[in-house]
């Protein structure tokens, strides 16, 4: 059987889906109350995406040692298109803010507080789970000088904006959390650029200060990583909804049958392409983004409460969900016994930590993400 067959990614959605369905209904879980209460469904949708994405780079890699691109368009479309539609999302919802806010002042204090208690808080328990699984791997030895391991720590805490080198001189380091994080430097790359766009935008210009850190940080930023432009892309397209919403009254005369099928057709052809990285891609799916960010509900799934569920928790389940498939790999089974699985053997154990992905990510979202989130917002109304 072929380990990359489109049936195993609709049973996942399916797993998780009853997953979230049970949690959402016997727990009741308080959930935020969006205003776009498509793109909360969305997440629930690319968050999952990714999860597949790379339970499919996993097999490939303990089979054959290479960690790239899966052979197949939709296994791989679904991490790289996933991530291009969260920066669109994250482009979307602080230019509408900004929009929104042309006749009264931006309260930059408070954004930047809002988004490192937002971000911050779950990315470094991510962290303190890599650092407790490279120890581990290491036997709790040092394999390296300890200026070096503790200069290594600091990169990865610092969100690997500078660099993201191995701990304790572990090649798994990178891929315990399947590399997630390398899209996370480009989310506060696009927030300490928000001050110069906000040039363009409020009539109430940002004070000199923040003008001065956005500057440092691109200029900081650039010399480090430079510019992949197939990442900033998706957020020139996410921009262009909110212009349509605030300055149009496009989205009231959009039909939401209509629009799903033109949604679905854009997602049949971007699954014609091997990678999501190149101009035709950010074109489509700045199509399908822009219908759902004005309201279409692709047949009324980004409407349903357990996608939105799961999009609520999306966040721990970018950054859990490669190191539940380490952890189950590596300290479970072994990479041995993984090899010998056939690929529906192999799927049949992802099948079985899905549900763990979603509970883990549920908790993580209860007890680190809603509680800082709430502490920020009573730090701002001070």
């Amino acid at each position: 059987m072929n380990p990359l067959n489109p049936f195993f990614a609709l049973i996942i959605y399916s797993i998780a889906f009853l997953t979230g369905y049970l949690i959402k209904t016997n727990i009741k879980p308080i959930l935020l109350n969006g205003r776009y209460e498509c793109i909360d469904g969305m997440r629930g949708f690319l968050a999952l995406g990714v999860f597949i994405h790379h339970s499919s780079i996993w097999y490939q890699y303990i089979h054959t040692g290479y960690w790239g691109a899966p052979a197949s368009n939709l296994y791989n479309q679904f991490g790289q298109t996933s991530v291009s539609l969260f920066f669109m999302i994250t482009s979307f919802l602080f230019i509408s803010k900004l929009l929104n806010s042309d006749k009264k002042d931006f309260n930059w204090r408070n954004f930047f507080i809002s988004r490192i208690f937002r971000l911050v808080p779950m990315y470094l328990f991510s962290i303190w789970l890599i650092f407790i699984s490279v120890m581990f791997i290491s036997q709790w030895k040092l394999n390296v000088e300890l200026a070096e391991f503790f200069l290594s720590i600091c990169h990865w805490l610092l969100f690997t904006v500078y660099n993201t080198p191995n701990i304790n001189n572990s090649g798994f380091t990178s891929y315990i959390n399947a590399g997630v994080v390398q899209t996370l430097p480009y989310e506060w790359l696009f927030y300490f650029s928000l001050p110069l766009i906000s040039l363009f935008i409020l009539k109430n210009k940002p004070k000199f200060v923040y003008l001065f850190l956005s500057i440092i940080f691109i200029l900081t930023f650039y010399k480090f990583h430079g510019f992949f432009e197939y990442f900033i892309y998706p957020f020139i397209g996410g921009a262009i909804a909110p212009l349509l919403l605030k300055f149009t009254s496009f989205h009231k005369k959009i039909k939401d049958i209509f629009a799903s099928i033109i949604i679905l057709t854009c997602l049949c052809l971007i699954g014609q392409f091997s990678e999501a990285n190149n101009i035709i891609c950010t074109i489509l799916l700045t199509i399908v983004f822009t219908f759902i960010a004005m309201g279409a509900t692709f047949f009324g799934l980004l409407k349903n409460s357990t996608f939105k569920f799961l999009g609520e928790i999306s966040y721990s389940t970018y950054l859990l969900h490669g190191i539940a498939l380490f952890a189950v790999f590596y300290f479970g089974f072994g990479f041995e016994k993984i090899r010998l699985l056939t690929p529906f053997e192999y799927y049949m154990l992802v099948f079985s930590i899905t549900p763990i992905v979603v509970v883990v990510s549920f908790l993580g979202f209860k007890y680190i993400e809603k509680p800082y989130m709430d502490k920020a917002k009573r730090i701002m109304q001070k």
